[in-house]
């Protein structure tokens, strides 16, 4: 079987020497050795705990469609490890997402109760990015190209232009592709020139903090304890940060494409998180899984469960990967508390 969070396994701490001090004689009267004992673990106790020896893996999956329920959690109670799932609050019980629709609130009970954590994905699935243009646009243009089209998706929410110049916001309207490339569609002409390169498209202050304060506070609602994030798209940088880390304590994905994260030093805001069924193959996700175990790291894991080659059996397969190398699964809220 898996070992399963806790404080299982070998506890690493950073461990430097306290200055010599002289001993001055408890209140309690206790004898000297006792005293210093004590004051020896109140300073331990302010270290993380760190991650067992053979290092720890985190698996994280997006949207939450009905197959984390019928095939994720079936996999995962097998080997009796947690996962993490990304919820985006206002699709909760949502019947028209992909085929089988959303989970409801009492199969997100399920999951807790089988030691799941429940992360937010933001209220509406919006992008915490920010994307350059990667076209010109005159004034009077009502069509934008960004490297990312994503803010598109949300028609009517308020995007800003912001460059060393100017900063000016738009609603979006639409979004497409013509011969130019992919574009969004604002309600009004803009009436500057931006720059490619030079300009950068994102929500606003206000929205962001919708988007992230909404989405927490409803699932809070519901019942949740939700510490912490998995950004949209995979979308997340320093504009991202700079909101997320006013309510939650960590991020799942933001660095997107690589699976091991260096517990020493480790920055809950920099976490790098890549799939393990999906866009990827079994050698390198072996290869990675014995990195992790060679070198006590932290691996994330991600995966949506509703693609057809994310299957309860493929699921298994990697659990029993990481079985085999004796690497512990745990929460993404658990590996921050550890590593930070």
């Amino acid at each position: 079987m898996l070992r399963y969070g806790g404080l299982v396994g070998a506890l690493t701490f950073a461990g430097c020497l306290a200055e010599e001090r002289e001993w001055t004689p408890p209140d309690d009267g206790s004898p000297p050795e006792e005293a210093e004992q004590r004051d020896e673990t109140d300073e331990e106790s302010t270290e993380p705990p760190g991650l067992s020896e053979g290092g720890a893996v985190v698996f994280v999956y997006d949207d939450g469609p009905m197959e984390d329920y019928t095939q994720a959690l079936p996999a995962h109670r097998a080997f009796d490890a947690p996962a993490t799932v990304g919820i985006v609050s206002e699709w909760i019980g949502r019947e028209d997402y992909q085929s089988s629709g959303c989970m409801d609130i009492g199969h997100l009970e399920e999951l807790v109760d089988a030691g799941w954590e429940i992360a937010s994905h933001t209220s509406e699935h919006t992008t915490l990015g920010t994307f350059e243009l990667v076209e010109d646009a005159a004034p009077g243009a009502e069509r934008i190209y960004p490297e990312e089209i994503r803010h598109g998706y949300h028609r009517g929410k308020t995007i800003e232009f912001t460059s060393d110049e100017h900063t000016f916001t738009r609603a979006v309207a639409d979004y497409g592709s013509d011969g130019m490339g992919r574009y969004v569609e604002v309600d009004k002409p803009i009436d500057r020139r931006c720059l490619a390169g030079e300009t950068v498209v994102r929500y606003t202050e206000e929205q962001m903090r919708a988007s992230l304060a909404d989405s927490k506070h409803a699932l809070e609602g519901m019942g949740f304890e939700v510490e912490t994030l998995l950004a949209p798209y995979d979308n997340f940088d320093d504009y991202s940060r700079k909101f997320a880390s006013e309510y939650y304590s960590g991020v799942a994905n933001a660095r997107h494409g690589k699976r091991v994260n260096d517990p020493e030093g480790f920055d809950p805001y920099a976490t790098r998180r890549d799939y393990f069924i999906e866009y990827t193959d079994r050698e390198s996700v072996k290869r990675d899984l014995n990195e992790i175990a060679e070198r006590g790291a932290l691996g994330v894991l991600g995966a949506h469960t509703f693609k057809g080659e994310v299957t309860e059996d493929r699921i298994r397969e990697t659990l029993s990967w990481v079985d085999e190398r004796g690497i512990t699964v745990m929460t993404l809220r658990e590996a921050i508390a550890r590593c930070t």
